[in-house]
């Protein structure tokens, strides 16, 4: 029999009885599989009562008047109690939910009240899962959230906030949270709290998003002085951390993010790559870093790419500063010569251009100077002379004047000529040898 019938007949059955409305407390009674309900009569008529029948749906559960019968299904579950009409029913099973009416009769008048009972099973074991099991950035993910007993309700949430409907899906109830392509900001945690009337639990997911490595860079000296340490470190983006592969010139070298070499020899240099692979997205990425070891001479130090700029523009600056002083140089020994005359005496001739060459010229003495001032007159040239021999140097002398006499005494060392008492002529004549 249908719920509309039923209602039928028990609309029937009590018509007139408006003393009974909110002979049993508004409904729903909610209570778990295995547990115990208490159906309380409110406000019921006094006792004695002429009877009393209470029902599930249609069937009947106990009818008491001079005796009580129980229906088979309920022995041993219920209690009555006659002096209030009230009914409690234990062991509760999911199929025990539904509607529940009670009658009682006084000996005037009858009562009738009606309730609603909800049994359900204690929500256990929350979780939440994912699959696949290691999400990849790019694609496709779906959370399941699921838990043992009656489920009533689902409601996601990420880091403790309620979710954004945006690239994300629900459906089956809000059972199942899926996303069409998975973003790095799609990482967080995850929650599904689970609700029924009875009990809520909440179950909580890490979402990690997976992906990488991306950018990846090496760092480190690319000139290396000879015997000095390399030091390469490579690093990219990756979910789980990437493993990395160091290879010189295609020769793979070493695994680990740092690459370490000691006393750095030639056949170091060349071209560094370093391979990151992420193991799980299996992607990869690579970078390249030349490396230079330097050899200097022994005894000597390396000069930095600054040093040796600065060497070159005091090169530049020196050899300009040299043509700069051989052009004024140059410019000198152009100019004409000035010569030099210088009479000795007040008479005689000119011993012109005093050159400082081998070749000697002649001069005739007519006036000898004294250390004292005074001055001596000679005698005339075509009387007898004495002759001294002056020898040239063979070294050119400076473009200065001719040497003095002093200077001429004093390299000769011997004592300048002294005229006679009766101031006798005294020839002098140069001669070249």
């Amino acid at each position: 029999m249908d719920k509309l019938t039923l209602l039928f007949i028990v609309s029937v059955s009590f018509t007139g009885l408006t003393n009974g409305v909110g002979l049993l407390p508004d409904g729903p009674l909610n209570k778990a599989v295995g547990g115990t309900v208490m159906f309380t009569t409110v406000n019921p008529p006094e006792s004695p009562f002429v009877s009393v029948s209470w029902r599930f749906g249609d069937k009947v559960v106990i009818v008491s008047n001079i005796v009580n019968t129980t229906s088979p299904g309920y022995e041993g579950r219920i209690t009555f109690f006659p002096s209030t009409g009230s009914l409690e029913l234990r062991s509760l099973s999911l199929s025990d939910s539904g509607e529940y009416t009670v009658r009682i009769t006084a000996v005037t008048e009858e009562f009738d009240g009606r309730t609603t009972l909800g049994v359900y099973e204690r929500i256990s074991n929350p979780s939440i899962t994912s699959s696949p099991k290691e999400p990849i950035e790019g694609n496709s993910v779906i959370l399941t959230c699921d838990a043992a007993g009656s489920v009533f309700t689902r409601k996601w949430m990420k880091d403790g906030s309620d979710l954004t409907q945006a690239d994300f899906i629900l459906h089956d109830n809000n059972r199942v949270l899926s996303f069409q392509r998975l973003k790095k900001t799609d990482k967080g945690e995850y929650s599904c709290k689970i609700s029924n009337p009875i009990n809520s639990m909440e179950a909580k997911h890490d979402l990690v998003v997976n992906y990488g490595p991306e950018n990846a860079q090496i760092k480190g000296e690319q000139n290396i002085s000879l015997g000095h340490t390399i030091t390469l470190t490579c690093n990219a983006e990756s979910e789980p951390p990437a493993n990395y592969t160091w290879l010189l010139n295609g020769t793979e070298i070493h695994n680990s993010p740092e690459y370490t070499k000691k006393n750095a020899e030639p056949s170091d240099s060349g071209n560094y790559t370093c391979q990151a692979k992420n193991i799980i997205t299996g992607r990869s990425s690579s970078s390249v870093h030349g490396v230079t070891v330097t050899v200097f001479p022994e005894g000597s130090s390396g000069c930095s790419d600054g040093c040796i700029a600065g060497i070159v523009i005091a090169c530049l600056v020196i050899v300009g500063a040299a043509a700069v002083a051989g052009y004024f140089i140059y410019k000198k020994k152009k100019r004409p010569k000035t010569s030099s005359n210088q009479t000795v005496g007040g008479g005689g001739q000119d011993n012109t251009a005093y050159t400082g060459n081998k070749e000697l010229n002649y001069v005739d003495i007519a006036v000898f100077h004294r250390r004292d001032g005074g001055a001596v007159q000679l005698g005339s040239q075509n009387e007898t002379s004495e002759y001294a021999q002056v020898r040239g140097n063979n070294n050119p002398p400076s473009t200065s004047s001719p040497p003095t006499y002093d200077a001429y005494i004093q390299r000769t060392k011997r004592p300048a000529p002294q005229p006679a008492a009766n101031v006798a002529e005294l020839y002098a004549q140069v001669r070249k040898t």
